[in-house]
């Protein structure tokens, strides 16, 4: 049933949506000269849900250049985070509408010539912004993000191996299409073969280095998708602090990259009783790349425990309650 969802048909446009974006690569050179202006000490890059977790990804690649920092975008509308003289904002958000940017960038609380990652031209933030990668989603047919994630972690590091000068980030960035397609297919066939199991009671997931934010993002979508409770945290975390609670009637999904803590991780869990279920993806391509990687699979969890919940995949209940707090415009 899962494989009959508008969840998984976007799922299975990745590697297109990722390549639309590439090709464009619309705004990469601006948005990259804006950054890496010299005047520019410390990249703040922001967002919240699924682009927070993209500004994670960059602050995880980054090196030789700027310091990167990232900062979930309700720091910024409170005031509670402090920038320094020779800040530039980098703000992603898909819809160009997320209230606590757009507060932010309204009230002044940001820098100004601020840059943007997004994928909707002529949104608030897009506008307001001084240099803007955009990024294209072919189709988003369920609410979860999944086009506007992997194009906007695509168009965020490609902006960044531009800044750095990392000819291996690009040359990675530049195979996401093709390490996407063999996700997808392997994710497919894989969760065929997974074992009927009760919903859980609550989960975790975890991955090591540059992919805990694939952690984060696998946790969002068993809470988004599935219904179910869950915290995303580094493969160390897992077999430390994460695991404290676990017990038969849990889930701990592991996304390894091929660090020596993740098998660590996943004995650890199994002990507590939970059931430890490791998704692929992880090793298709520079682990840089994870949280793109992962999703298809992640995906694949989420989608089957709710279809086996009897949850609407495509759109769950919470949707409404969403867009009433999180938008200053319709969806």
């Amino acid at each position: 049933m899962w494989r009959e969802t508008g969840l998984w048909a976007d799922v299975r446009e990745l590697p297109a949506s990722v390549a639309a974006v590439l090709d464009a690569a619309d705004g990469f050179d601006e948005t990259a000269a804006l950054l890496s202006g010299p005047d520019v000490r410390r990249i703040v890059a922001t967002g919240n849900g699924a682009a927070y977790y993209v500004a994670l990804a960059l602050w995880l690649a980054a090196g030789g250049g700027p310091e990167v920092v990232a900062v979930p975008s309700g720091l910024l509308a409170g005031g509670w985070f402090r920038f320094r003289p020779g800040d530039r904002l980098l703000a992603i958000s898909s819809s160009g509408e997320f209230r606590d940017l757009v507060e932010a960038v309204e009230a002044g609380s940001v820098p100004e010539g601020f840059a943007a990652v997004t994928a909707t031209a002529g949104s608030t933030i897009e506008r307001a912004a001084a240099a803007r990668a955009l990024q294209s989603v072919l189709h988003q047919r369920a609410v979860t993000h999944t086009q506007a994630l992997a194009g906007g972690l695509a168009a965020a590091l490609a902006v960044w191996a531009r800044i750095s000068g990392d000819a291996g980030l690009a040359g990675a960035v530049g195979g996401l299409p093709d390490a996407l397609a063999r996700a997808v297919v392997t994710a497919e066939a894989w969760a065929q073969g997974l074992e009927p199991a009760p919903p859980p009671a609550a989960a975790i997931a975890f991955s090591a280095g540059t992919g805990w934010a694939a952690a984060l993002e696998a946790a969002l979508l068993l809470k988004e998708v599935a219904g179910v409770p869950a915290e995303g945290v580094d493969a160390r975390e897992g077999a430390t602090s994460a695991m404290y609670a676990l017990g038969a009637s849990h889930l701990a999904l592991s996304l390894p990259v091929g660090d020596p803590s993740e098998p660590e991780a996943e004995r650890v869990c199994a002990e507590t009783g939970a059931r430890v279920v490791r998704c692929p993806g992880g090793g298709e391509a520079d682990p840089r790349l994870a949280l793109a990687t992962t999703l298809p699979a992640a995906c694949a969890v989420a989608a089957t425990l709710a279809s086996a919940a009897g949850l609407d995949v495509d759109r769950p209940a919470w949707v409404d309650a969403y867009y009433r707090t999180a938008r200053r415009a319709s969806p």
